[in-house]
């Protein structure tokens, strides 16, 4: 009976080795979490069959329970989960390659480019426009005559202006209201989050724009959706700055990539978030709270930095959810801020009144033109009234 299992142990290891490698294969190539639990099971069945030792049987039996499981959990955890706005629309530029991989902020757009991006759901238009940016890679914006005050927004596709032609944008509206008398720029990208803009800061990206004119502001717009991407866990921001706490002050590391290749652990844990609608869910309350901190913690920096580097006072507009409870963390999160001193504009609230379909993009979810319209006329006032502009 030993030289049995002696003789069957190297057959069992390597036909086990072959096992693993084709669940390997098969979890790089397979497109979802589904399928590679399919392949888990039927793999796992297979050694049932191939597998000459009853313990190397009972593992690949235990192997194929475990696939069902977590299919299960993650099939059931998808069902749970509410589906974001805009998942039926696909997205399409051209040229393709406009935002390429870059060091500092993980991604860039590319200076002096004419992009046409169009928004489809199914066989409906939802929207086609042409951005176009400038010699320094922001898009472009209204001219200016020589020597006006200089108002800087950065932040994700809210500021970028997504399905919005050049002039309709937030920063163009607000020149077009101060009668394009004030210069503005927009460095922005859709999915930079308050990391890259800090990164921006640090790396020197708006030192330029002192040397041309006065600063007068720095102007972002944040969505509840932010917060998540501090830590990285969306896969457009790989590339993208990575911070940590240090005794409260963020610091930065490096890129997530570069984290993860070099902490097993993290990477492992974030491709089960990635791939299991159920492993997202394993300490959820825990992340939100510390992606809450570091969110926060950012902003303060990026005011800091506004103020240090520009001399400038820095604004954030917000679209956030006017149906939550006062103990809600997103509540939470905008009183932090105002606790750090930085003025906040409510664009839920110079919108009030007007009608969905007319403030967001169908379908899609950014603002339309005359949302981004009704907003810079808020940031006017407001401004304005703290004697940042004339």
């Amino acid at each position: 009976m030993k030289q049995g299992q002696i003789a069957g142990a190297p057959r069992s290891i390597w036909r086990a080795v072959g096992l693993v490698a084709a669940f390997a294969v098969g979890a790089a190539l397979l497109p979802s979490a589904p399928w590679i639990c399919a392949w888990a099971v039927l793999l796992g069945l297979a050694g049932v069959v191939l597998l000459p030792d009853n313990r190397w049987r009972t593992g690949s039996l235990m192997a194929a329970a475990v696939a069902i499981a977590v299919g299960l959990l993650n099939a059931l955890a998808g069902v749970l989960a509410s589906a974001p706005v805009g998942v039926d629309v696909v997205h399409t530029t051209d040229p393709k390659e406009w935002i390429p991989p870059e060091p500092v902020l993980g991604y860039r757009l590319l200076p002096n480019i004419t992009v046409v991006e169009t928004a489809m759901r199914g066989n409906q238009t939802v929207f086609r426009v042409t951005y176009t940016s400038t010699a320094d890679g922001t898009r472009t914006t209204v001219p200016a005559p020589p020597g006006a005050d200089t108002y800087i927004f950065t932040g994700s596709s809210f500021i970028f202006g997504q399905g919005l032609p050049d002039d309709e944008t937030l920063p163009s509206q607000f020149a077009h209201l101060n009668g394009d008398r004030v210069r503005t720029v927009n460095l922005s990208l859709p999915g930079y989050g308050v990391n890259h803009m800090v990164r921006a800061f640090e790396a020197g990206l708006f030192d330029r724009y002192k040397a041309d004119g006065k600063v007068k502001a720095v102007i972002t717009w944040i969505t509840p959706s932010q917060i998540r991407w501090v830590t990285g866990d969306d896969e457009w921001l790989l590339h993208s700055p990575r911070y940590v706490l240090d005794d409260g002050v963020p610091r930065y590391t490096g890129s997530f990539l570069r984290y993860r290749l070099t902490n097993p652990i993290a990477g492992a844990g974030y491709l089960a978030r990635k791939y299991l609608d159920f492993a997202r869910q394993i300490g959820e309350a825990q992340r939100q709270a510390e992606q809450a901190d570091l969110f926060v913690a950012l902003f303060v920096r990026l005011q800091q930095l506004a103020r240090d580097r520009l001399g400038a006072p820095l604004y954030i507009i917000y679209s956030w959810p006017d149906d939550i409870s006062p103990s809600d963390p997103l509540v939470k999160v905008l009183d932090r801020l105002r606790q750090a001193g930085i003025p906040m504009i409510s664009a839920d609230e110079v919108t009030r009144g007007y009608s969905g379909n007319d403030l967001v993009i169908p379908y899609e979810g950014h603002p339309t033109a005359l949302q981004t319209r009704l907003v810079a006329a808020a940031l006017k006032r407001r401004l304005i009234a703290d004697g940042q502009l004339n």
